[in-house]
């Protein structure tokens, strides 16, 4: 069986708590049905360890590359490096505060997307690791109800499914670059992809990445600010209102999954949903993404541990 190509690209920015992580859960990957060509690691401005932290691991995995920018561009610049750099049939671009929960969440990327030529990006299924704090159960509450809404939104195949982990064709990362400034590559990744057909992007239900939800009041706030308000103008601004038309989430299946997860957990269902209310009513403007680029929150990049 001939095997795919796939080159992995971080992007990373400040994040020497998890990169180790991330990195050692790529090489412990089956690679039944691809083969793995490199991992480019953009250090886009780090001013901590990211980068020495990445240089160790070098030794240890010669297929990683470093790259180490002094200033900070922006994740959207960072990915267009990526992208530009990519020779093999499919990238893989994933941030680098998450962790593959399995050693075949790349195979099963692979596999969705191998044999439909229609499809032309793949996202990986995102699985918040349970939090200590008061705050970050509102989170884990909130993202969980949430993302039940969107699994029944044309089967998790929408706006949303794209998320942080995307498996690329190569056609697709060499047929645009990100415009400067643009805030929610996954967004517009997902336009891209679904630009000439609505079945150009698939959600691989069994890839499985893990992420840390947000766990402080202020750095909900933080992420509302890009979530809540960016993302939606970013697509706007670069599609036209008309992709509004695929981005909307019908409210009636909001209210059913939040009706399911009061049902399961009232106290920190609630909860979520006063502080969605309170970020939408008072949006922290203070900290409004600038050139593709935002205030990190802080409590959403610990290190992530695979049990």
């Amino acid at each position: 069986m001939n095997k795919s190509t796939v080159t992995i690209g971080i992007p990373a920015y400040n994040e020497e708590r998890n990169i180790a992580a991330l990195l050692e859960s790529i090489f412990s990957q089956k690679q039944t049905f691809y083969k793995l060509a490199s991992v480019l690691v953009v250090c886009d401005g780090c001013k901590d360890k990211t980068a020495s932290i990445v240089e160790a691991l070098a030794i240890k995995y010669k297929k990683i590359k470093l790259i180490v920018r002094k200033e900070r561009y922006g994740k959207s610049n960072a990915l267009n490096m990526i992208y530009k750099i990519n020779r093999s049939d499919f990238l893989l671009t994933i941030d680098a505060d998450l962790v593959l929960a399995k050693n075949d969440t790349i195979d099963q990327m692979v596999k969705t997307i191998v044999h439909d030529e229609r499809l032309k990006a793949v996202g990986a299924r995102h699985i918040p690791v349970k939090p200590t704090t008061l705050m970050g159960k509102f989170a884990y509450v909130s993202y969980l109800s949430f993302e039940d809404a969107l699994l029944n939104l044309n089967d998790g195949n929408n706006f949303y499914g794209m998320m942080a982990a995307n498996l690329i064709r190569k056609n697709l990362t060499k047929s645009f670059k990100y415009p400067k400034g643009t805030i929610s590559d996954q967004n517009y990744l997902y336009a891209m992809a679904a630009k000439n057909n609505r079945a150009g992007f698939k959600l691989a239900k069994n890839a499985f990445v893990l992420f840390t939800p947000v766990s402080t009041f202020m750095d909900w706030r933080i992420l509302s600010v890009r979530s809540v308000i960016g993302d939606k103008e970013d697509v706007v601004k670069y599609f036209g209102e008309q992709v509004l038309e695929y981005y909307t989430m019908p409210k009636m299946l909001l209210i059913k999954s939040l009706v399911k997860w009061f049902l399961k957990s009232p106290i920190y269902t609630l909860g979520s949903i006063l502080m969605n209310w309170y970020v939408r009513l008072f949006p922290y403007y203070k900290v409004t993404p600038k050139d593709g680029k935002w205030e990190l929150a802080a409590s959403s990049k610990e290190l992530i541990k695979v049990t």
